[in-house]
């Protein structure tokens, strides 16, 4: 395990603003819509605000303008317990805002363009970058990385080459042109059965996940909701069964899933033992209402797990204090 301590994620922390509908409207429909509460969040920033909440040494990478409502973000993420030191103001763009509908048990997610928005490294961060445990991230925010005349793909090997882990949350993104060369550049890539099928391409499960395996991806985790997770790696493949729970609200679900796999492998090197604990994160963040509700210690998800009926004697050996355990 690395001797390094801290882990950036580069991305964005957004204003969530909630609306209920019962259905889904069509195109061409009309739908009144109920307005719920307004929540700070944001994919990346979630993940941070978890990872932070275990007891991880966070740094969070973005740009963004000076607004009140940027200024209100930002606070956020320090009241978490996050170091925002490494963020970039650009004027030009607008304010981050992300707009969730909850539907039945599932969400749709509109999120607003806020303007050419880039993270332009200067030497001094590319090195915090190298020097760093891991970089998390998303395949939208890898491609707006800025180094000079470097691609993406470029920044991501120099990082690497320093040492640090690469890992991405794929989610359920849209491949674009060069993407390829940036998941050539990761170490650990988390994806759903839908961003999975997407990474296929038409392959079998098998081509796919022997092609990233031997282009130096280590863990390949496929997650499947409440049907679990499978995580591919050189030593083979570990089937770990899911949780039912009773779903609330699945808004950062999965980015608290990404989160916690993450935190569990530093600590345990063990991806099977990881995806675990991460399930557990997951199922009782959907049990909770808002993209935060991930937010919790190492002793509450271990605790959550215990309620589920699972066995915690690895888990607390592994992760909890001698005192705790």
């Amino acid at each position: 395990m690395s001797s390094r301590t801290a882990t950036v994620f580069i991305g964005d922390v957004a204003l969530d603003e909630y609306f209920s509908a019962p259905v889904w409207p069509g195109v061409g429909d009309k739908a009144w819509v109920s307005t719920e509460t307004a929540e700070v969040g944001g994919m990346i920033a979630n993940a941070a605000s978890v990872h932070a909440a275990l007891g991880a040494d966070v740094r969070f990478l973005t740009t963004m303008n000076d607004s009140a409502v940027s200024r209100r973000l930002l606070a956020d993420l320090v009241d978490q317990g996050i170091d925002t030191g490494l963020c970039r103001v650009d004027p030009r763009l607008a304010d981050s805002r992300c707009l969730i509908f909850l539907v039945g048990d599932q969400h749709v997610v509109i999120t607003p363009e806020i303007g050419d928005q880039r993270f332009e490294l200067d030497e001094s961060t590319l090195a915090e970058l190298a020097g760093s445990r891991s970089v998390y991230s998303s395949i939208g925010d890898l491609r707006r990385l800025r180094h000079g005349q470097l691609a993406p793909a470029q920044i991501l090997s120099r990082i690497r080459q320093g040492g640090a882990r690469i890992v991405l949350d794929l989610d359920v993104g849209d491949l674009a042109d060069g993407d390829a060369e940036i998941i050539g550049c990761v170490d650990v890539c988390i994806v759903n059965r839908i961003g999975f099928e997407r990474l296929a391409a038409g392959r079998t499960v098998q081509q796919t996940v022997s092609a990233l395996l031997e282009a130096g991806m280590t863990h390949l985790v496929v997650t499947q909701d409440e049907d679990g997770a499978t995580v591919y790696s050189t030593g083979g493949a570990d089937v770990v069964p899911g949780i039912r729970a009773a779903v609330v609200d699945v808004t950062g679900a999965g980015d608290t899933f990404c989160s916690a796999f993450l935190f569990a492998l530093d600590r345990t090197d063990d991806p099977a033992l990881a995806a675990r604990f991460a399930n557990g994160a997951g199922a009782r963040a959907t049990e909770r209402h808002g993209a935060r509700a991930g937010v919790a210690s190492v002793t509450e998800i271990v605790a959550y797990l215990a309620a589920a009926g699972h066995d915690i004697s690895a888990l607390e050996a592994a992760l909890l204090p001698a005192d705790l355990s």
